[in-house]
């Protein structure tokens, strides 16, 4: 509604309870503060259509209000939020010893500029130190992060890899990885803010990943001394996101329970010794370049297969693993439309090198096995009826007959789980053991090289 309202067409938003900071900050992100409002007291997607018809109606007179007056109904500005997002003198705490660190994390985490983890503070003197990892100046402006459109300039993000624990070499890295999301456009406004646990994959490939002692092998995602560099890279991107994107929970990011993976969830490809070339290549790029990409993921899922050595057994199981995607299904086969533009998610599948070896020992390529997985990967009609009942238009025009059939010949009928091969993504790392890991996705990821390293 805000995109209608700045063309110059009176409009006002219709927004469900617990969702008015979100419907403040996303007016405020677009230049908008004074967008008026009305609030329902249902999420309008949980309720039946007469219920949301009915408290909607009940809000006519407001919504008139605002079409003509919006003074009248824009509530006043939580100030003392926006207060902390504004540039101000440094902070200062006075406590002795380790109690300042206890006193700064407080200070910060009660400003909403933490993620719960301890900090480390980002003082002038490690500011520049880690302005020393690029050969950018500290002004340039890598871009406007979504979803709260905020002006990412490099030493902005500085800020947030020091106190995610980073160093001046993986600076270079964030600055991709941010990119890439830009690149995103409304997709990444769309999972970054949804209600769904969607939580930024990064994954590093080239020979940066050995430069700055990337954990390619056992336990990629942590914890642990030998994951340090994984994961305090996913943690300097959440927190550039939260604090210059303003992706801050309640507000711009409305996951509804939350997920852990949105701390750090940050993996790398080995540039050597891989089973196939790697993610990066392709994308086009020379397997000599350093690339960050970057998606959105729902969930995690293990796909483990422990007695199976043959390529089509071993990918039935992972195969299996996307099916078990929690209800995400549906939306493969969307048609474009302002909810879900690009059409529906995929699925990211992390192969292990076990069941990789599988493969490559029967003579296929990374793209034959994408093929399979797909070709193998089935959704019933019923459950697209499940998923496009209420909202038929969605429906990829040609499949709409599926909606016609009868439960019987629903539960029967077998369809790819996806509308095309290309919504499956795999790459490969990990330590031994026929364990793969299955991500479903909010759409398809993006690549960037890294680039502007000192």
């Amino acid at each position: 509604m805000i995109f209608i309202e700045r063309k110059g067409v009176p409009t006002v938003s219709i927004a469900s309870a617990g969702f008015e900071r979100d419907t403040l900050a996303t007016a405020r992100a677009f230049g908008m503060p004074l967008a008026p409002y009305v609030v329902v007291p249902d999420v309008i997607t949980s309720v039946p259509p007469e219920r949301s018809s009915a408290a909607i109606a009940e809000q006519i007179d407001g919504i008139i209000r605002g079409l003509t007056n919006p003074s009248q109904v824009v509530p006043a500005e939580d100030e003392g939020d926006v207060e902390n997002r504004q540039p101000g003198p440094p902070l200062e705490y006075d406590a002795d010893g380790l109690d300042v660190l206890t006193e700064f994390n407080r200070d910060y985490l009660d400003r909403g500029w933490g993620d719960g983890f301890p900090l480390i503070p980002p003082t002038r003197e490690r500011v520049d130190a880690m302005l020393g990892g690029t050969t950018l100046p500290p002004d340039h402006v890598i871009g406007i992060l979504p979803p709260g459109m905020g002006v990412a300039t490099v030493e902005k993000i500085a800020i947030s890899a020091v106190m995610a624990g980073c160093e001046p070499s993986h600076l270079p890295v964030l600055f991709a990885g941010l990119k890439a999301i830009i690149k995103m456009g409304s997709r990444a406004r769309q999972w970054l803010m949804s209600t769904s646990p969607d939580a930024p994959f990064m994954m590093v490939n080239g020979p940066i990943v050995e430069e700055i002692g990337m954990n390619t092998g056992q336990c990629s995602f942590g914890p642990g001394r030998q994951s340090r560099v994984n994961i305090v890279l996913g943690r300097g991107l959440r927190l550039a996101l939260m604090n210059v994107g303003h992706n801050y929970p309640t507000e711009l990011d409305m996951d509804t329970i939350g997920t852990a993976n949105k701390f750090s969830l940050c993996g790398a490809e080995p540039s050597v010794g891989g089973a196939w070339p790697g993610f990066h290549v392709s994308r086009g790029f020379s397997p000599k370049a350093s690339t960050v990409t970057v998606a959105g993921v729902r969930n995690l899922m293990d796909a483990a297969d422990l007695s199976n050595y043959t390529a089509e057994r071993v990918l039935n199981t992972v195969a299996g693993g996307i099916r078990g995607g929690a209800g995400y299904a549906s939306y493969r086969w969307s048609d474009p439309n302002p909810y879900d533009p690009e059409g529906g998610g995929g699925a990211m599948v992390i192969l292990c090198p076990d069941h990789a070896k599988a493969c490559t020992d029967a003579g296929w390529s990374k793209e034959m096995v994408r093929d399979y997985l797909w070709g193998h990967t089935r959704t019933t009609a019923a459950a697209l009826q499940q998923g496009f009942k209420v909202n038929p238009a969605f429906l990829l025009p040609p499949w709409k007959w599926v909606l016609d059939l009868s439960p019987e010949e629903a539960a029967r009928t077998v369809l790819p789980a996806f509308n095309n091969p290309e919504r499956i993504e795999v790459a490969v790392f990990g330590g031994p053991a026929g364990k793969s890991l299955v991500m479903m996705t909010n759409g398809p990821s993006q690549t960037v090289e890294i680039t502007d390293r000192a």
